[in-house]
């Protein structure tokens, strides 16, 4: 496999709005394209045509359209948004998400309810990887952020450069509580691809838990991608040299961590599994319908001591009692979490 060799530095930060991107540039050469299988299609399908599989909504409003999706007074009740997850273990942890917003623009911006359900899912991480923000204004993430501090919470987030083919392309983010987790922005940078052998160049953040000492506090780069549903068979064994580089980039951090959309189940990713890395969820349909496992978090060997062993996904359309048309107003991707110790080398005998 070829390496990514670093060409050029280049930061910039946007303040107007309160965007800021960072960006350092990487290059990818001599990347065999090596086909893999296809898509895994052991993954049991949700019927939908079922009743049983449907859950009753409450309507607010206009009955006539059974679509519309519920007020936050409609919603079951949630005053703790960790109750999404069971309770966490006594010793200090860190939990990172994966959420694909799905073309996240003004409209879903500007609606109360799918910013209710968000608020609500989001309030359960304290470092989410975001893909799908297709919005060009600029106010719509920090809208967003204002909504999850309401209450006294403490989030921010960091978004990359638009990536991606001109009629598809996206904005990368980074959401996380500032109460948990610390970052510098200018460690922040996207990997360039002049080879185009990538539809979407990933978006690299550095985090470190708050929860105890620097000095014994867990750090990892976190590497927010998109695999290409149309190039995955390309893409996907690109991976080891993304690690590699990112590995590689003059930080010395060696958790790595791979948060997104690989378009593909674990069965597939073939190239992580034969160098030991671990996987946050496992033969587990990630979209709202429940017919395809498209989204997950990947960790290398030496970050299996700090995984505790707590992973898996929030299915919001049952959380919230939706049916599959308003779980899809707000995306037909569902979260996926797994959690890891706050303390590097993790906890000896916790398990």
């Amino acid at each position: 496999m070829g390496l990514f060799n670093k060409t050029n530095l280049l930061i910039a930060c946007l303040v107007g709005g309160g965007i800021y991107y960072a960006s350092h540039h990487y290059t990818l050469s001599g990347l065999d394209q090596v086909r893999v299988q296809s898509r895994d299609q052991s993954i049991p399908m949700r019927d939908w045509t079922d009743p049983r599989n449907w859950i009753p909504v409450t309507h607010s409003g206009n009955s006539s359209n059974p679509a519309a999706l519920p007020t936050a007074t409609t919603l079951p009740s949630s005053s703790q948004e960790s109750s999404l997850i069971p309770s966490k273990p006594v010793t200090p942890t860190i939990r990172v998400a994966s959420f694909d917003l799905q073309s996240y623009d003004e409209r879903k911006s500007e609606s109360v309810a799918v910013q209710e359900i968000l608020t609500r899912v989001l309030r359960n991480f304290d470092v989410v990887a975001i893909q799908g923000i297709t919005s060009r204004q600029r106010d719509t993430l920090p809208k967003l952020i204002d909504r999850l501090n309401q209450d006294k919470h403490a989030f921010d987030y960091m978004v990359g450069p638009r990536v991606g083919p001109v009629h598809q392309s996206m904005h990368f983010a980074f959401i996380y509580n500032t109460d948990r987790v610390e970052t510098d922005r200018y460690q922040l940078y996207t990997m360039e691809d002049p080879g185009e052998l990538l539809d979407y160049d990933p978006l690299v953040g550095w985090f470190r838990s708050k929860s105890v000492v620097p000095q014994k506090a867990l750090t990892f780069s976190l590497v927010n991608l998109y695999i290409s549903p149309a190039r995955s068979h390309q893409e996907l064994n690109l991976l080891p040299a993304i690690t590699d580089s990112i590995q590689n980039d003059g930080r010395g951090e060696d958790d790595i961590v791979l948060a997104g959309g690989f378009s593909c189940s674990d069965k597939q990713l073939v190239m992580l599994s034969q160098r030991k890395w671990g996987f946050a969820i496992q033969n587990i349909p990630t979209t709202v319908a429940g017919d395809e496992m498209l989204d997950q978090i990947a960790f290398p060997p030496q970050s299996i001591d700090e995984f505790t062993g707590r992973s898996g996904v929030i299915d919001f359309l049952r959380k919230f009692n939706l049916t599959l048309e308003q779980a899809t107003q707000v995306s037909s991707h569902l979260p996926v979490w797994c959690e890891f110790f706050a303390e590097e080398g993790g906890y000896p005998g916790y398990r």
